[in-house]
């Protein structure tokens, strides 16, 4: 990891990933999703990378690099750290405001700043 929290180049996390899978997956497997499990470790969510798969033009593949954002769900301000292995998967989402960070230490301070529960009702992205 570098300094400033982002991946190194042979791709190790600032935080934890929940299992074997998961490194491996964020690692080396096709660009996902991953987010905060309940004991703070990176886990795929399957059901967003899904989701943002569908916004990459057919017969593509999007290009491998750490992207670190916070997603702020629209109905209900809940914001959420999200890694996506590929830029293009963390660029947009269908109910959530989305902000990219230059690194994951950035992304975890902008999210550590909207207290507990992380909840944020007013501009997009938070002043940090």
């Amino acid at each position: 990891m570098s300094g400033d929290g982002a991946f190194a180049p042979a791709w190790s996390a600032p935080l934890p990933f929940a299992t074997r899978f998961d490194e491996a997956l964020a690692t080396e497997g096709v660009p996902a999703i991953f987010t905060l499990d309940a004991a703070g470790q990176l886990r795929l969510s399957p059901t967003r990378t899904r989701e943002a798969w569908e916004s990459v033009p057919a017969g593509t593949t999007p290009r491998r690099e750490p992207c670190w954002c916070l997603h702020r769900d629209r109905a209900t301000g809940w914001v959420m750290l999200v890694l996506a292995t590929a830029p293009a998967l963390g660029e947009r989402h269908p109910r959530a405001d989305v902000a990219r960070y230059p690194s994951a230490a950035a992304a975890l301070a902008a999210l550590r700043a909207l207290g507990r529960p992380p909840v944020w009702r007013g501009p997009w992205p938070p002043p940090g």
